[in-house]
């Protein structure tokens, strides 16, 4: 899992691209964007889904949300991939 992802960066585009090539399938193929939603979070020992929402702007968290739901969604499949379902 690539964490605190900034897809503008060249350098590290080019570093994920390298490590998908590199690892394959042993790497997911979605990264966790880096986002001022998650640090705000953490500062307060809190998850995101657990901050209120109106603690940051909306499209802030929505984005940050959305990382989320997408890099948790692969690896709830790959356990059910693993269970066989």
């Amino acid at each position: 899992l690539v964490t605190r992802f900034e897809p503008t960066d060249q350098p590290q585009a080019q570093m994920v691209a390298f490590l998908h090539t590199l690892f394959g399938e042993f790497i997911l193929k979605n990264q966790m964007l880096k986002s001022t939603a998650i640090s705000d979070a953490g500062i307060t020992k809190q998850t995101l889904y657990e901050v209120e929402k109106n603690a940051m702007t909306r499209s802030t968290y929505e984005r940050a949300m959305d990382a989320l739901e997408v890099v948790n969604g692969e690896v709830a499949d790959l356990i059910h991939k693993a269970w066989g379902r």
